[in-house]
């Protein structure tokens, strides 16, 4: 079975999955989606030695993170799976947080500005955010939420700044996508929907100048 996954929620990520091989390109600096993607989807399946025609699955990392880059992965998985008839596997950053058995934590991702996304499990209650670096200190220093894990050594180091103790998570895009492709757990074309946590900066601009009209 072979599989193609996307991320471009922070730089551009592809994953070509051909039975227990892994061919991948992983660029987090590359911000030029609507470029480069499609030649780097091509070169991988000539390394795997396929043609796109071979895949079967297609997964995307719906966010949070980049809008641009969620919003060109999303249109590619949607277009590739009408035409390759393809199933669909959606995946956001959280999910990408990989081995953590507590029943009650905070996950934390990079955001911007101030700003980081954060889920709080606490056993099946699970609530995803946008929020600010000092409010979510002041949330976790009442013990309440547990352990804080992250991705990034950068949020780790803004969460710090926010006397925060943190642990650096396995950030695994693949093992979170395999965990779904065993369970059979995958969603209809029209079910796939970006993981945004925020209002874009052209709408918070928009409401600025409505308010202040």
């Amino acid at each position: 079975m072979n599989s193609l996954i996307l991320d471009c929620s922070c730089g551009m990520n592809v994953f070509v999955l051909s039975g227990k091989d892994v061919f991948f390109s992983c660029d987090s600096n590359n911000k030029k989606h609507t470029d480069d993607l499609l030649v780097a989807v091509d070169s991988l399946l000539a390394q795997a030695g396929l043609s796109i025609h071979d895949i079967q699955n297609v997964g995307v990392c719906a966010g949070p993170g980049s809008f641009t880059g969620i919003r060109v992965a999303v249109s590619m998985v949607k277009g590739l799976a009408v035409n390759l008839k393809a199933r669909i596997f959606e995946m956001s950053n959280f999910d990408a947080f990989c081995g953590i058995e507590d029943e009650k934590y905070v996950c934390v991702l990079d955001g911007f500005s101030n700003f980081v996304y954060a889920r709080f499990v606490n056993g099946n209650d699970v609530l995803d955010e946008c929020i600010d670096a000092k409010e979510l200190a002041e949330k976790v220093k009442t013990g309440e939420f547990g352990k804080v894990y992250v991705l990034l050594e950068k949020t780790q180091n803004t969460l710090n700044k926010n006397e925060i103790q943190s642990i650096i998570a396995e950030n695994n895009i693949v093992l979170a996508f395999n965990k779904k492709l065993e369970k059979g757990d995958c969603v209809a074309l029209n079910q796939i929907s970006p993981v945004y946590l925020r209002a874009s900066q052209a709408e918070i601009e928009r409401n600025k100048k409505l308010n202040l009209g």
